[in-house]
């Protein structure tokens, strides 16, 4: 049950930073279970997070923390914010400088190079072209064909809440996927942050992370280059969830669950492999 404080409570934090992403395993800080605690004490909230290795990119960590920030702060009623990042090298760093309203470059005079937006930029584009190659993916082995996936219009897909599927309307017929609906959300929202999607009439469903067609003829060649975005984004969740759980025990899950995923068969460095109908598996 939520503990509410002067009107906000910990449930209201947890929805606010939901969409607060690892930039480098496109998941939800709270699926993946970086979040440590939400403590609310009447109009102010302190959310407390911490990463898998001490060594995370203080960068990495500082978009992190900003972007909680920003989250909690908007939340109508809250007075004051702060953010605390736990066993991490520069953990007093990020804190204090997040906590300050300070920049990244304020906080970290020595990495006055590194633009955190660009940063952000980058990582949007590679979770757009993940989201995309899983999203594609599934459609082709519905046997939905390249001439008719490049012709999809936004409005065509429709994600049902109920059965976490879509259905795809089509000339003359209607395709129903399951467990399709978390990469279809996903997939959308990041086209409309980077404005690939705009909200207009007619809109491709499909273009690439720039918002310009896919050329036809050339899905097959579009998705080789994404796989490997894929394929890479998924060395990292593997990687750096099995750290955080031999560092802290449990949590970590769900990021592999319904995130980013492998394609049946698929492996990565090291043996990690996908099985139908047995999940994860190292060989």
């Amino acid at each position: 049950m939520d503990d509410f404080c002067g009107g906000i409570s910990e449930g209201m934090v947890y929805e606010a930073i939901g969409d607060v992403l690892d930039p480098e395993l496109d998941e939800s800080l709270v699926k993946l279970g970086f979040i440590d605690r939400v403590q609310v004490e009447d109009r102010d909230v302190t959310v407390v997070f911490k990463l898998p290795t001490y060594w995370c990119a203080p960068n990495f960590a500082y978009l992190m923390a900003a972007d909680l920030r920003a989250r909690v702060q908007a939340l109508p009623g809250v007075r004051q914010t702060r953010i605390l990042l736990l066993d991490h090298c520069t953990d007093e760093e990020v804190s204090e400088g997040i906590n300050a309203g300070k920049s990244f470059t304020e906080a970290f005079p020595e990495e006055a190079e590194d633009n955190l937006e660009e940063l952000r930029l980058i990582f949007l584009r590679k979770g757009f072209l993940v989201r995309q190659d899983s999203l594609l993916r599934q459609l082709r082995r519905a046997e939905i064909d390249e001439e008719e996936l490049l012709a999809l219009k936004v409005t065509d897909l429709v994600v049902d809440e109920a059965s976490q599927g879509v259905t795809v309307t089509l000339p003359g017929r209607v395709v129903s996927i399951t467990r399709a609906a978390h990469n279809a959300r996903a997939y959308l929202r990041r086209a409309l942050a980077l404005e690939v999607h705009r909200g207009l009439e007619g809109e491709l469903l499909f273009l690439d992370e720039h918002g310009r067609a896919i050329e036809p003829g050339g899905l097959q060649a579009y998705l080789r280059q994404s796989r490997s975005v894929r394929m890479n984004i998924m060395f990292n969740t593997v990687f750096c969830t099995d750290m955080f759980q031999t560092r802290y025990g449990g949590g970590a899950n769900a990021g592999r669950e319904e995130g980013v995923r492998l394609e049946e068969g698929e492996r990565l460095e090291g043996g990690v492999r996908l099985e139908q109908g047995k999940g994860w598996r190292r060989e």
